[in-house]
């Protein structure tokens, strides 16, 4: 499977540079329609330090994040060490920006190469960590709701959605039953099907009360960084918040930008950002600059990360490969 090693990484690079071109292109039409260079002073207010910090606050959250897919493997009986998850998962952000969720296919990918791990064992890790980042971010929503009562209904109603994803996962009968129905309609490929099951049954594993409290603290933390990124942000460049927008903000944004099914969350994020942040009372030159700093250091600092420790991730699975004579048969 050498589609990761040359042809993925050129459509990722492709993905990348076309969504920084047209986010680039959309801040520069959104700054001449509110004033290209007001947006341009309120970014060069910034000092180093703020800006090193709030790379230190992504950072914070990314290695939460990390903890937690750590944790999901050891429950999963994944024998994987920290610093090798911490290269997986970072890898994966190399992907955010292309369609599909390619980068957690990624990760698997390098699970299964380096570790053996087969993907029916590893598929609960990408839905654990779905469905972890869901329920931390509405978390922050909730808590957030009171400087934007007006949401509250649409919260509500993705917060309902997730919840029905999280006892169907739970509760695994209906589902194990809707794949038994596909399998008897279509009749083929028992192997994917077998697999699904052991997936769905691997993945109620994840939701032993001990495990998701552990991951939902985590992830309410590390997403929680990102929200005090946008609060401090907005007081350096004259437009504070109080931090309960601030936490709304950042992570409704989030919300709308995953419901969107789009690459990165493009698009919706930033649109959904600067929207809230005018409504909070920020001048529209200081929203558009905000949104446009965050999500470079959030959003781009991750593609970019995950862009330095690919290289040094494709290695250790072409190790592995040499290493195992049928992983090169299959390659």
């Amino acid at each position: 499977m050498r589609g990761f090693d040359r042809q993925t990484v050129r459509r990722a690079e492709f993905f990348g540079v076309i969504s920084v071109t047209l986010f680039v292109g959309a801040v520069a039409l959104a700054g001449a329609h509110v004033g290209l260079g007001a947006v341009v002073s309120r970014i060069g207010e910034l000092s180093v330090g703020v800006i090193a910090g709030l790379l230190a606050l992504s950072l914070a959250n990314y290695a939460l994040r990390i903890g937690r897919w750590h944790a999901f493997g050891r429950h999963l009986g994944l024998a994987v060490p920290l610093r090798r998850t911490a290269l997986y998962y970072t890898a994966g952000f190399t992907m955010t920006t292309t369609p599909g969720k390619v980068g957690e296919a990624l990760r698997l990918w390098l699970l299964d190469r380096c570790h053996g791990c087969h993907y029916a064992r590893t598929a609960p890790l990408l839905i654990g960590d779905r469905i972890g980042d869901a329920a931390a971010v509405l978390i922050l929503c909730l808590a957030g709701i009171g400087a934007f009562a007006g949401y509250a209904w649409a919260t509500a109603a993705v917060a309902a959605a997730v919840l029905l994803a999280g006892f169907l996962l739970v509760k695994s009968r209906p589902l194990l039953a809707l794949v038994a129905a596909s399998y008897r309609t279509v009749g083929r490929w028992p192997r994917l099907f077998a697999g699904l099951r052991i997936a769905l049954r691997q993945t109620a594993r994840l939701f032993d009360p001990p495990l998701f409290a552990l991951a939902l603290a985590l992830g309410v933390a590390g997403w929680l960084a990102e929200c005090l990124a946008l609060y401090w942000l907005l007081a350096e460049i004259g437009a504070p918040i109080g931090l309960r927008a601030a936490i709304f903000v950042f992570a409704f944004s989030m919300v709308v930008g995953g419901a969107s099914m789009l690459p990165g969350g493009l698009g919706g994020t930033e649109v959904t950002m600067f929207a809230l942040l005018v409504t909070a009372g920020v001048p529209a030159d200081s929203a558009l600059a905000a949104t446009a700093i965050i999500r470079a250091t959030t959003l781009w600092f991750a593609v970019g990360l995950g862009f330095a420790v690919l290289p040094a991730a494709l290695r250790a699975a072409r190790a592995a490969t040499a290493d195992r004579p049928e992983l090169e048969a299959k390659a």
